[in-house]
């Protein structure tokens, strides 16, 4: 049976991997090292234990109509807080050196929404807020929800799985799909939305909640064209990356 994840619990970086060359990259020459290939998400999860292995019994929960036991009701959380992941109140608040390995910006853009040319940007900064990088891409014909899923995916494709990331985004699409359990209930519906539609970006979804899982990510958002530095520069760098596929 094909793996499709690599639970590496003794390495270089323990964590979940999904490709056999990451995972070989953290054990090859540790020694005692010890790791694992699974064909299912669940499999590899349950494996690892800890914290995501509580996330999935949470899951598991709801899908039961079970009370959730680790995660308020999504009505108590604001747009500007909310993870995937139960933490002490204090983690994460004021994100600082102790407490994040990274503090990252997105922004997506479309220059004619939908079906224009869109571009996306992603300000990688370190737990001191040092720049460490800036990022950016785009494509011919998009959306600018798009644009910001793939941000957000460019964002956790550029640091290592199981990293403690601060992400500030301008996007409540994106953040809310995490904080408010969209995604949750869509895969517990089969990608499906309430309404029985088919979930748009179904695609992108599905990279950004893979990610997602690898790493420990909690949401920001940040108001738009607030004067914020990075968010007025990732705004600036996605909308230049728009224009370059203007043809």
């Amino acid at each position: 049976m094909k793996k499709n994840y690599y639970v590496v619990k003794a390495g270089r970086k323990p964590g979940i991997y999904m490709t056999w060359n990451d995972c070989k990259a953290q054990v090859e020459g540790f020694a005692g090292a010890k790791y694992k290939g699974f064909a299912t998400r669940e499999e590899a999860v349950a494996w690892q234990g800890g914290a995501e292995a509580k996330k999935l019994q949470v899951e598991r929960a709801a899908i039961l109509g079970e009370p959730d036991p680790l995660f308020p009701e999504p009505s108590s959380l604001s747009p500007e807080s909310g993870s995937l992941f139960p933490e002490p109140a204090s983690l994460f608040s004021e994100p600082g050196p102790a407490e994040v390995d990274y503090i990252i910006y997105t922004d997506g853009s479309c220059l004619r929404n939908p079906a224009g040319p869109g571009g996306y940007a992603v300000i990688l900064l370190d737990a001191a807020g040092n720049l460490l990088r800036e990022l950016s891409g785009g494509e011919p014909s998009t959306t600018n929800n798009r644009m910001e899923l793939m941000a957000g995916i460019t964002a956790l494709e550029a640091v290592e799985p199981g990293s403690r990331v601060a992400l500030y985004t301008d996007s409540q699409y994106m953040q809310n799909g995490f904080v408010k359990y969209w995604l949750r209930n869509w895969k517990r519906n089969g990608w499906k939305t309430a309404t029985g539609n088919p979930v748009s970006n179904q695609d992108l979804w599905q990279r950004l909640d893979a990610l997602v899982l690898s790493h420990k990510v909690k949401f920001h958002w940040v108001k738009g064209h607030a004067n914020q530095k990075y968010n007025e520069r990732c705004d600036e760098l996605a909308k230049a990356a728009a224009g370059r596929q203007k043809k």
